[in-house]
């Protein structure tokens, strides 16, 4: 089959989770034999560097980009969101990224398109489709409700009332985008839950992101823990302040030789010492998994499945995160929840101190995500919609 392939950022070079979810997809894409026209957008946050893209990709593919300005106009958004109008989706609808896929489309003979994420779909009613063509969107989570909760947890009045006004903008053309396509492949039945009760009644068809068991850690008894994740997302940098000021100093108060090693992209500007290592941008994330310890990831906004929880079960990494970081992750016993900070700081040192539990969790973690996202799953799935 001939498909255009459209993501609002580029797979390579991997600076977070959604690059992680791109790549991954694209290979069970290949994996079904598809002619790709991959066209992905490169903005002052993901730049586009053909160089860091691997060689067999690039050659499996044709690979094209469009620059995108989504700077944020304070302005602008202002504007737009007192209009009702969503702010977030208008950075990404330009004229020239209209008449780009336009062009695309009078030149080839697409038989599908996939927007991969909300935001690469933006400029949808500004295309010229012809009536064969089917369109799909790709979602990695429900996505006005990472800015609903957001809203919710914030302690500034003002600022949670224009983040509420800019999250129910976002939802009424989320809905109106999710409405519009042939087909969603949602990365949960969790999110598929949630669209069929906000009214969304086109065909909904569950597609994991394919991720296969890797290397295990040499050793699941260190008594280091880590973070992984982008200071440019805000539910990161919540959950990374959570840890610095609330979370492991009470860790180090009861297990003195213990380290927390915090990495992604701008976490390099944080304020370390006392136990606390800041790598910054680091470009082997599953290494720095392996050789790092616990993850601790105490999430309190966001939507979605975790990629970065996917990978570090792969390869039986232990884990303590809250009910939001395991959302779309329908697992028994392969990591701690808990959801006030107390409780994340006794189940992180209980487990620190327990290597059985730890061992537990590794092989249960390796077994799901053996059993419900290997690649050649999810590419026969993707294959049977498509065709």
């Amino acid at each position: 089959m001939k498909l255009l392939y459209i993501t609002s950022k580029p797979a390579y070079p991997t600076l977070d989770g959604g690059c992680v979810a791109i790549q991954h997809f694209l290979d069970a894409l290949l994996l079904g034999n598809h002619e790709i026209t991959h066209l992905t957008f490169e903005t002052h946050k993901h730049p586009f560097d053909q160089h860091a893209w691997p060689e067999e990709l690039k050659k499996a593919i044709d690979l094209q980009s469009i620059f995108i300005d989504t700077k944020i106009n304070p302005f602008t958004m202002l504007t737009k969101t007192l209009g009702g109008n969503s702010y977030h989706l208008s950075r990404f609808r330009t004229p020239d990224l209209s008449l780009k896929i336009n062009q695309l489309l009078q030149s080839n003979q697409f038989e599908a398109i996939v927007f991969d994420g909300l935001y690469s779909a933006a400029c949808l009613n500004d295309l010229r489709l012809h009536s064969n063509l089917k369109v799909y969107i790709r979602t990695h989570n429900v996505e006005h409700e990472i800015w609903k909760t957001l809203a919710q947890n914030s302690n500034s009045a003002g600022k949670s009332f224009i983040i509420r006004l800019l999250s129910e903008a976002l939802q009424k053309d989320e809905i109106t985008l999710l409405c519009e396509v042939d087909g969603i492949f949602s990365i949960s039945s969790e999110d598929t839950k949630k669209f069929r009760t906000l009214g969304i009644d086109t065909p909904i068809f569950d597609i994991p992101v394919s991720i296969e068991t890797g290397e295990a850690p040499t050793s699941v008894t260190a008594t280091n823990y880590f973070f992984i994740g982008g200071m440019d997302w805000i539910p990161n940098k919540e959950a990374v302040n959570c840890l610095i000021s609330e979370i492991f100093p009470q860790i180090k108060a009861e297990i003195p030789s213990a380290e927390l090693h915090i990495a992604g992209a701008g976490t390099d500007q944080l304020k370390a010492g006392n136990g606390i290592v800041c790598h910054g941008f680091v470009p082997d994330s599953m290494a720095f998994m392996r050789e790092s310890g616990t993850l601790l990831l105490p999430l309190k906004s966001g939507s979605g499945v975790r990629i970065k929880i996917l990978e570090a079960m792969s390869i039986g990494v232990p884990i303590v995160t809250t009910s939001i970081g395991k959302e779309g992750i329908n697992a028994l016993d392969c990591m701690s929840i808990t959801d006030t900070t107390e409780a994340f700081i006794t189940a992180s040192i209980a487990l620190q101190n327990n290597s059985e539990l730890k061992e537990k969790y590794a092989q249960n973690s390796r077994a799901y995500i053996k059993a419900n996202y290997s690649p050649t799953t999810v590419s026969i799935a993707l294959n049977e919609i498509l065709h």
